[in-house]
């Protein structure tokens, strides 16, 4: 297998030094999935459109803890930053226009100007987000630019984990050489381009999918699912922390003490995508990596 694989890199990425061997641990085999993965059949709206059960407001106790202090401003490098994020769903869902996002980093860097493109697009895996990466494309009827023709300064990979592979045996080899090359055909188009690797909230075998429209899993379809989910962010951590490429993890975070998806984090409503928690807390990793890692600076 190895010696397959490493002829598979030689042919595929020999002009790339991004790749590196892939773990053992992240080679086992694991269950088919659920959502559609051909480019072809898109939705028939954003999933960051689609209305969700509201979480029930309730009114604050009030409290003596003490305001927090302001959060510290820091310097960027320049005046303005276009920050693109590629994904499926799970980013897509976080809206057009990326705004917890922006505003967290605005409060960081309140001096600069923000553009910010989603370039998530639902039911579809990382081949086609590849794709998308230089070539324009249609989603829901909105024509969009090829990604490095908005020559971001920060570009976001997440994980597609949530539309995997059709196929089960090397799916793990192939999402790593893929994330290779999400990172490669980047580098090639924009030299200068900082990369964030995005591992997404966990979901959870329990209620996974439940209330969504068209899906019924009974509990062995839920196992399976969310199993191969989790293979897919775990795979895109280990590839970011191999690399030394930024990561902004929220699956390991999101996980309770029983290895499912926290239940604040996930949408009432459909039971795979954003709670208004889960939302501001991947946005909320993303700025931490692009901050921490001074990746504006």
């Amino acid at each position: 297998m190895h010696a397959f694989l490493s002829l598979f890199i030689g042919i595929a990425f020999a002009a790339e030094t991004i790749l590196s061997p892939v773990p053992e641990d992240v080679l086992s085999s694991f269950g088919s999935i659920m959502i559609s993965t051909t480019t072809e059949a898109f939705p028939d709206v954003s999933f960051g459109d689609i209305m969700i059960t509201p979480t029930p407001t309730v009114t604050p106790t009030p409290s003596l803890t003490p305001t927090p202090s302001p959060i510290p401003t820091r310097t960027a490098r320049k005046q303005s930053f276009t920050i693109a994020l590629l994904g499926d769903s799970m980013v897509d869902t976080l809206g057009s226009d990326l705004g917890i996002l922006k505003q967290m980093l605005s409060k960081t860097y309140p001096s600069v100007g923000f553009t910010m493109k989603n370039y998530g697009v639902g039911a579809t895996n990382i081949d086609f987000g590849i794709e998308r990466i230089t070539n324009g494309y249609t989603y829901l009827g909105n024509p969009m630019p090829a990604l490095v023709s908005q020559n971001p300064d920060v570009v976001v990979i997440e994980s597609f984990g949530y539309n995997p592979f059709s196929f089960d045996e090397g799916a793990m080899d192939k999402h790593w050489l893929a994330l290779g090359k999400a990172v490669s055909t980047l580098r090639n188009a924009l030299p200068n381009v900082r990369i964030v690797i995005g591992a997404t909230i966990a979901p959870n075998a329990s209620v996974f999918g439940d209330g969504a429209s068209g899906l019924s899993f009974d509990p062995i379809a839920k196992s399976q699912k969310v199993t191969v989910i989790k293979k897919y962010l775990e795979n895109a951590v280990n590839f970011a922390k191999s690399q030394g490429l930024p990561l902004a993890d929220a699956y390991h975070p999101s996980l309770d003490g029983s290895g499912n998806g926290k239940i604040a984090y996930i949408n009432p409503g459909d039971h795979i995508h954003y709670s208004d928690a889960g939302r501001n807390f991947f946005s909320q990793k993303i700025a931490g990596a692009i901050i921490n890692n001074k990746l504006l600076e």
